[in-house]
């Protein structure tokens, strides 16, 4: 009996399906490289904010970006899935992840209002606030 390892049986599987799904016309895949790359990109976004962190209102920008490229893709997907043979569990792993994003969404921009109301972002404060300049004789 010959064993195959598990993630090669996951990557066979995995790219059957992929080619099983998008073995449609040309122009489906067109639109799904187009949609995946932007969501992609709006991921990519968010992902470099660890290196550079933005301000809430940029980051609010960047999921409603994030979720309106994840709108356009599912709703694509719906309209398409028979023509395109896009399998439904893929569907509803974009839904679930646009249900993730959604609820970032929300936070982040719940403080992005916040910070707005309260005249800017919270941290430190400006340089010199706070200190107390020596008074009288020195």
């Amino acid at each position: 009996m010959r064993y195959v390892p598990v993630a090669l049986l996951f990557s066979a599987a995995h790219a059957f399906s992929v080619v099983h799904a998008f073995a449609a016309p040309a122009s489906c895949q067109q639109d799904f490289q187009k949609l995946s790359g932007e969501r992609q990109a709006a991921i990519e976004r968010i992902n470099n904010f660890g290196k550079k962190r933005p301000t809430a209102e940029v980051a609010c920008s960047a999921f409603n970006t994030l979720s309106g490229v994840e709108a356009r893709f599912i709703k694509w997907m719906t309209e398409n899935k028979d023509w395109c043979q896009i399998p439904e569990d893929f569907i509803a792993q974009l839904k679930g992840a646009n249900g993730a994003t959604l609820q970032a969404r929300g936070q982040v921009c719940t403080a992005a209002r916040q910070q707005k109301e309260d005249g800017g972002p919270r941290g430190a404060p400006p340089p010199g606030a706070g200190i107390r300049l020596p008074s009288g004789a020195l």
